[in-house]
């Protein structure tokens, strides 16, 4: 199969790089350019997204047996489009933020990158995280800026990777604080799974952190010269990062202000109201989910946690709960399959274009 030309705006266009790669690394990534689109289908419609797609199904079923849909779906047809169309909007405006965000961490490795380069593969990298398990949009997404800008792919995943804990460490402070706010003393027992499931991640972060720090370097020196220089880039891109910190910490805060602004529109749109404590709450609990890797972007466990906090935390109906959920998703991520695969298949048809000129 001959290599394709990709036709790409001038912002996506390969940029120098002034890391060079290994010879047999070169041929892989040759290798892996060729055959991209048809490995990308296969991702994306194979065997194993079939049982991530059955399991929330299953899930949802099995819980919603006594959901009154009726009720539901008549909440739902009285949704206010202006509010939803404002929380579309709001949502959407978080992407900038991450893009300027991601751009400013790659930056701290030496690389000239700005976030308008990487908003379109940032929604890429969101449309396959909203229909495969185990976030393989964010591996995606590093191997577009690989394959666009010449940027070590080690390295780029070491970033996203960073990008990732800082939300996971504002999430989980959130979680914490606002849990405090919103319930005092009185937290619910089954909610416990919450906080525990924050803790586990945290200390697992923080392990990680140490050993890639201090005991990373070490065990290299078990392994061959191309392992261990793949595992010092990634280091650094996760390292390295974390010097940003003073910029990427605010705009993290920054996009979790959008993120719980969408809930609360999506809440005013049904006629529902929340403290907004409780609005913090049920956005970083629901997020924090997400991080499940069994299901695309948390599908079945999200609806569920959102659910149950909605109507055993804060007392809303549960034809009510229900509709906030479906509605909040549809904003968050169906409109991402719609919006990601449009800019998806524009890409192909693009390479296909270059690939007759």
């Amino acid at each position: 199969m001959a290599r394709t030309k990709e036709l790409e705006p001038d912002s996506l266009k390969e940029r120098p790089s002034t890391h060079v790669e290994d010879p047999t690394i070169e041929q892989l990534a040759a290798a892996a350019g060729r055959t991209d689109e048809l490995a990308v289908r296969r991702q994306l419609f194979g065997w194993r997204e079939l049982i991530s797609t059955v399991i929330p199904i299953a899930l949802i079923a099995y819980f919603a047996r006594n959901v009154d849909w009726s009720e539901a779906f008549g909440t739902l047809r009285r949704a206010d489009p202006v509010f939803v169309v404002a929380a579309l909007v709001v949502y959407y405006l978080s992407f900038p933020v991450r893009a300027i965000r991601w751009a400013r961490l790659l930056r701290e490795g030496g690389t000239r990158i700005f976030g308008r380069d990487l908003l379109e593969i940032l929604l890429l990298g969101w449309f396959v995280n909203c229909l495969v398990p185990a976030k393989l949009g964010d591996l995606y997404r590093s191997y577009l800026v690989k394959r666009r800008f010449g940027i070590s792919l080690s390295r780029t995943v070491g970033v996203v990777v960073a990008e990732r804990l800082l939300d996971l460490f504002v999430v989980f402070g959130l979680l914490v604080v606002d849990g405090y706010v919103a319930f005092g003393r009185t937290i619910l027992p089954d909610l416990n799974v919450l906080y525990v499931t924050g803790s586990a991640l945290g200390l697992v972060i923080l392990i990680g952190l140490v050993g890639l720090y201090a005991i990373g370097p070490r065990l290299g020196r078990f392994f061959p010269a191309e392992v261990r220089r793949i595992g010092r880039l990634f280091r650094e891109g996760v390292l390295h990062s974390f010097r940003a910190l003073p910029v990427a910490g605010p705009m993290t805060l920054l996009v979790w202000f959008l993120e719980t602004s969408r809930l609360l529109l999506v809440l005013l749109a049904l006629g529902l109201y929340l403290p907004p404590s409780q609005v913090i709450f049920v956005a970083v609990s629901s997020s924090l989910l997400t991080t499940v890797p069994l299901t695309p972007a948390g599908f079945g466990f999200v609806e569920i946690a959102m659910v149950y906090v909605l109507t055993t935390g804060f007392g809303l109906a549960q034809n009510d709960a229900v509709a906030v959920a479906v509605l909040d998703r549809a904003v968050s991520v169906f409109s991402v399959i719609v919006v990601g695969g449009v800019l998806y298949l524009r890409t192909q048809r693009a390479e296909r274009i270059g690939a007759a000129a």
